[in-house]
Order: structure tokens, then sequence, then C-alpha cells
């Protein structure tokens, strides 16, 4: 049974790389993106504040155990984000840093510091590109391959699908909620750390609120394989056009 899945997945692979999407199909999905686009704020406001700040409070359960912390996330276009958080286990606070900027990245426990290999700068980009087109006003350059992925159900809402592709990337899944038009979910292939291995990852958004003209999710959650890994909410947030480089230096 194994090897025909495998063929079976290997042909799946070969016509969705040679037959293009349906030029009504892409129309439609790019109509549910410009409706989510138009919910956010619209076009304008959005595209012209794609720097990030936000302050947060939530739980990592991603070890067995839910660890609390606290932090800030600073992200700017598509390949700079800085996370820096207060992290409690064990009775103990730890310090943690973990920056990408550009070809570069480095993580800071504490004291140490240990800058990023190939591999893992490359999955860092990967997930920074997820980040990116849930942005949505990116995805107008021709880069972007959009098409529907159905409708189902998030928070007993329905919600409309649309699958977003482009060469060298993973493809994120997007997810509006049919009504309002907002992005409730978005998903995509991650390498989990601890073990190595790829796992869909979900990033749940929600309660969102006005922020400079524009409405931001204020909590999320994230699953990895449909199980908890992180939640939390944020307490403040910031718009802009860009941040200064100095804010992604090396920790």
């Amino acid at each position: 049974m194994s090897h025909v899945r495998q063929a079976l997945l290997a042909l799946g692979v070969a016509v969705g790389v040679s037959v293009p999407v349906r030029a009504d199909d892409a129309a439609d999905a790019r109509a549910l993106v410009e409706k989510a686009i138009t919910a956010q704020g619209g076009r304008e406001k959005l595209a012209k504040m794609t720097a990030h700040t936000l302050k947060f409070k939530g739980t990592f359960h991603g070890m067995g155990q839910a660890i609390p912390m606290t932090g800030e996330i600073a992200s700017s276009g598509n390949d700079k984000i800085k996370v820096d958080a207060e992290v409690e286990a064990g009775g103990m606070k730890f310090h943690v840093v973990n920056v990408l900027a550009g070809d570069k990245g480095w993580n800071k426990i504490g004291d140490a510091v240990m800058e990023l290999d190939k591999d893992q700068v490359a999955e860092a980009k990967e997930q920074a590109h997820a980040g990116w087109v849930a942005l949505l006003t990116p995805l107008t350059g021709k880069e972007f391959t959009l098409s529907t992925i159905g409708e189902m159900e998030i928070d007993k809402r329905p919600a409309l699908g649309v699958k977003v592709a482009s060469k060298g990337r993973r493809d994120v899944d997007l997810y509006f909620d049919k009504e309002s038009g907002l992005l409730v979910k978005f998903e995509h292939r991650v390498k989990d750390e601890g073990s190595g291995q790829e796992v869909t990852e979900e990033n749940f958004a929600s309660e969102y609120k006005e922020v400079q003209g524009t409405k931001q999710a204020m909590k999320f959650v994230v699953k990895r394989d449909g199980k908890l890994f992180v939640e939390g909410e944020a307490t403040d947030y910031q718009l802009a056009e860009k941040l200064e480089d100095s804010v992604f230096a090396k920790p």
C-alpha cells in the first residue's frame, strides 16, 4: 500500500506542476484576498506599513509543559524578524533572543550566542515567508500563484481557503472568515526544532482590534500537527513603514 500511496503522491506533484491554475479560480482566490485586505483597512494603509512591533504575553507548550513567557516581536519585510522573550521554566527565568536578518541569524539564551547555520537560516526564511504571505498585500506580485481550496469551519464559523504557491517556497494556505473576510488562519509546513521532522503548523488569529487605522489580530494560537504549540495575546501593537537595521543586529 505504501508504494501505491507514494506513486499517487508523485502523480499529484506532477499534475500540480504541469497544470496551471484556471483563470476563473485564480480570480476567485484574488477576490477573497482583496476582500480581506479591505476588511483589514485597505490596500493603501496596509501596503505602506510593512513593519510590525508587538509586545506579547503567552504560553509555550512545545516541551510538553506550559511555560509562561512575555516579550516583544519585531518584523520588517520578508526576511527580518526578532523575537526577544523572557521565559519562565523550572522556577527560573531565561532571556531568549532569536533573530533573522536576511542571510544571517542568531539564537541567544542568557549570555550564550549561537549563529544559525545555513539550514537553520533557510528554515527561518521559510517561516518568515509564511508570515509575509499572511500580510496579504504582497500577494499582488507575479511570483505568487493563488487558487481556492474550499470551505472549512474554524471556531464554529465558515471560512474560505486560498492556497498560495511561490517558486522555491513551501505553499501557504490562508483561510478567511466567510462573513467578515478577515484572515482567521494560515497553515504551512515547518521543520520542528525538537524532532527535526517536518510538521504542519496552523496559526489561528482572532480578536481583531483597530491599530493605526487598520485591523490587527490581538490573539494568536499556534498548533503543530494538531497539538497546541504556542498561545498568547498582543498587549501592544505598532505599525511602521520600516524598522532600523540595528533592530535586527546580532544580539
